[in-house]
């Protein structure tokens, strides 16, 4: 079980990932975005219980990341999150395109690719829902390096 769960980027789907791993028993979710009101939107919602200032805060003490940032910024996202977090930190995203998000991770054992086949319409933290992923695919995709330990904690 996650005790302490990173979220790289508080929107809809980062949010909803907060609230579903704090309604599945996550001990903690610490949250960090670039956006000071998405992240005290997402607080404000109850989806994460701490809000960190920065990459490496956010990543202190996490046993899992979920990049849930914009495509065009995850691949430099999931690279930084693989550089910054502590080796017992399984990192994964939820990005819908893969090709430069697995090359950015490529070779690393604590990678483990997903992208939920979900979504609304509605943008942001203020809309995050915990059933948001209740009858979704939710397809991961582990690179050839990926330790199956990480995929199981993925999964």
């Amino acid at each position: 079980m996650v005790e302490r769960l990173a979220l790289v980027g508080t929107g809809l789907i980062g949010a909803s990932i907060g609230l579903a791993a704090k309604q599945a028993g996550t001990t903690r979710v610490v949250g960090f975005d670039p956006d000071e009101s998405a992240l005290a939107a997402a607080g404000e919602r109850g989806a994460v219980d701490d809000g960190a200032g920065s990459l490496a805060e956010v990543l202190s003490g996490a046993d899992l990341a979920v990049v849930a940032v914009p495509v065009s910024g995850l691949a430099a996202q999931v690279a930084a999150a693989l550089a910054a977090a502590a080796p017992e930190c399984t990192v994964t995203d939820v990005g819908s395109t893969k090709a430069a998000v697995c090359a950015a991770a490529s070779g690393s054992p604590r990678f483990v690719g997903g992208h939920p086949v979900s979504g609304s319409e509605a943008r942001g933290p203020q809309h995050a829902r915990a059933d948001l992923f209740q009858g979704a695919t939710w397809f991961l995709t582990p690179l050839a390096a990926t330790e199956p330990a990480r995929y199981r904690v993925v999964h």
